[in-house]
């Protein structure tokens, strides 16, 4: 099997955001992930999307999911609107967000898929709960489901894995357990079913504790043959 990595890209100037994405791109990232909320600079979404040949995500974190963006919720969607006008192959929305679902809708009309996605900062829920937050994520119809907890012993990744391994059967998931604890089930979740992994391009620049460097994760995988 081959295994997807996701660089996030967590730069404040552009010429550090087209650095890191150069960057990710040698160490053998599949996709890139702009974190749009850690930008502070004006900048152009259309010469972000020139700047890789990789699959784009555009991702616009909130305070409340722990992102840096501090603007209004109505500026906050319009900037994810405007990368998906802007030819991103993907829209982070969360869960979170009032009106989800039809945001969602709205996205899938400009050609961009759709990536919605849950942070659980305090805990790996059960798996009960886990599949509670699975299926409101699956009743916005979006392209992946993508559910993020909070590993704070190592059994938590052994928990998210499980879901993962069921869940993937349903849906496209991304799923694993953000802390240190919880570095198992962000490295195995592509080998239980997961559609791809999140990694860092550098060290200081993880968007998330726990993040290993994509150069990092793609040594692993080449061990494993994945």
């Amino acid at each position: 099997m081959s295994v997807k990595i996701c660089a996030s890209v967590t730069a404040s100037a552009m010429r550090d955001v087209k650095r890191m994405m150069k960057r990710a791109e040698r160490n053998g990232a599949d996709l890139i992930e702009v974190r749009m909320d850690y930008i502070k600079e004006e900048y152009s979404l259309k010469e972000v999307r020139r700047l890789s040949s990789l699959p784009l995500i555009a991702t616009n974190r909130p305070l409340r999911e722990g992102g840096l963006y501090e603007g209004s919720e109505e500026e906050r969607i319009r900037l994810l609107s405007s990368a998906a006008d802007s030819d991103f192959d993907f829209i982070d929305v969360e869960l979170s967000t009032e009106g989800s679902e039809e945001i969602v809708k709205r996205l899938v009309d400009t050609g961009a898929e759709t990536i919605i996605s849950s942070h659980i900062f305090d805990s790996t829920p059960s798996l009960s709960e886990l599949n509670l937050v699975f299926k409101k994520e699956l009743s916005t119809r979006a392209d992946v489901c993508k559910i993020v907890t909070s590993a704070k012993e190592f059994e938590d990744n052994l928990r998210c894995l499980r879901f993962v391994e069921k869940a993937s059967k349903k849906a496209n998931v991304t799923s694993f357990c953000m802390g240190e604890l919880g570095i198992t089930s962000r490295l195995l979740s592509p080998l239980f079913g997961g559609c791809f992994t999140y990694a860092s391009v550098e060290k200081g620049r993880e968007s998330a504790s726990g993040q290993l460097t994509v150069a990092e994760m793609r040594g692993f995988y080449e061990v494993l043959g994945a």
